[in-house]
């Protein structure tokens, strides 16, 4: 059997759902879809129809659990022997979506299918700068089958799942996917990359994307903090940046130059061509404010 989790935040996730569930029943296979709203503020109620399809569950939380403990909560509820984990602002494009991953059970414990974005010309101008860093940084079309692992889009046997976890303290938003990606490694579990991507339909205006940045990117310095001195982060460019800075002890300057250029920076980012090492230098100077 397999199970599909989606935990939705402020999102319609019904044409996900309608996708999802027309594959599976023409699969054949034994499935459930589980979808659970993490509490959002302004919660899209076209949602509950989908309680009425078979196989489908819905339910919306009387309290926020967060991004990792809402994936912990929706594992132990699945009663399939595969997991896959989708974002609910995810869109399908593919009509053999399902099949693909099927085709690794009982072969890889962990399988990811990656992201892809739209082309530009369908790109909201203030969402450019998310555009852009997920276009070059994530999508499949760049990486191949050696992208990187994001929690939007993965299947992993329900066992591995439950070994391994995402970390329940990690509240706000960001890196969690990172932590669990090490974690996974650590146990000697390998990920097979697969180019089965999921549409990013969720693309951000540049406030909202630079809180997120900003957010993750502090989230990376307490994952630093609580594991830095059990697994090896330098594997991190991000991490292994601060980490020169400081052996060099020039963190203290770095936070002086970050202060006076920030805002010019933030201009920079908000062009029409913003500068992915311009966000990466952000990055960093949000990451060393944090030591």
């Amino acid at each position: 059997m397999i199970s599909v989790l989606i935990p939705v935040y402020n999102e319609n996730c019904v044409q996900l759902v309608s996708e999802l569930h027309a594959q599976a029943e023409e699969l054949g296979f034994d499935f459930e879809i589980l979808v659970v709203d993490d509490h959002s503020p302004h919660p899209d109620k076209a949602n509950r129809v989908i309680r009425q399809w078979s196989g489908v569950y819905y339910e919306e939380l009387p309290q926020n659990y967060g991004r990792a403990k809402i994936r912990n909560y929706m594992a132990e509820k699945a009663k399939g022997d595969y997991l896959v984990f989708l974002d609910g602002d995810s869109g399908i494009n593919n009509r053999c979506f399902l099949k693909n991953y099927c085709c690794f059970m009982g072969k890889y414990d962990v399988v990811c299918g990656g992201t892809e974005y739209c082309q530009k010309e369908f790109v909201d101008r203030k969402c450019i700068l998310h555009w852009k860093n997920g276009s070059i940084r994530e999508s499949n079309a760049k990486k191949g089958n050696t992208a990187c692992f994001t929690s939007n889009n993965f299947m992993i046997r329900k066992q591995v799942f439950s070994d391994t976890g995402f970390d329940v303290e990690l509240k706000t938003y960001g890196h969690e996917d990172t932590l669990f990606d090490i974690m996974l490694k650590e146990h000697n579990v390998k990920i097979k990359h697969i180019d089965n991507p999921v549409v990013h339909l969720g693309l951000k205006p540049f406030d909202k994307f630079i809180s997120d940045i900003e957010s993750a990117t502090r989230n990376l310095k307490t994952i630093y903090d609580k594991y830095g001195h059990k697994i090896d982060l330098n594997r991190i460019r991000l991490v292994k940046a601060a980490s020169y800075l400081k052996r060099l002890h020039l963190c203290g300057l770095y936070r002086v130059v970050f202060r006076i250029f920030k805002p010019f920076m933030l201009y920079c980012l908000k062009s029409k061509n913003p500068n992915l090492y311009i966000l990466d230098l952000y990055k960093l100077g949000i990451y060393v404010e944090s030591c």
